[in-house]
């Protein structure tokens, strides 16, 4: 029987972010459990962000599922992909 890992998700952010602040309404309208990642109080936050694309734009949402590890950036892109993966659960 094969096990699957199951989908984690982390945003990273920071609070004076308007666009962040959307996407975090998002998270709270439909209970999705994410990490909530501030890169401005956590240094380490920023390096992994700016490691793994090259800025440190936020919001960024980091989704690692079965091997993949996935950086989706822009608020509405998120939001969307948010509300088509668990408006239904």
């Amino acid at each position: 029987m094969a096990t699957t890992t199951p989908r984690t998700l982390a945003l990273y952010h920071y609070n004076g972010c308007p666009y962040c602040g959307w996407v975090r309404d998002t998270i709270s309208d439909l209970g999705v459990e994410v990490e909530l990642r501030d890169i401005h109080r956590e240094p380490q936050h920023l390096r992994d962000l700016t490691q793994a694309r090259g800025r440190s734009t936020v919001p960024v949402l980091r989704i690692v599922e079965e091997g993949r590890d996935e950086w989706m950036p822009e608020s509405r892109d998120i939001m969307h992909w948010l509300r088509e993966e668990y408006r239904a659960r």
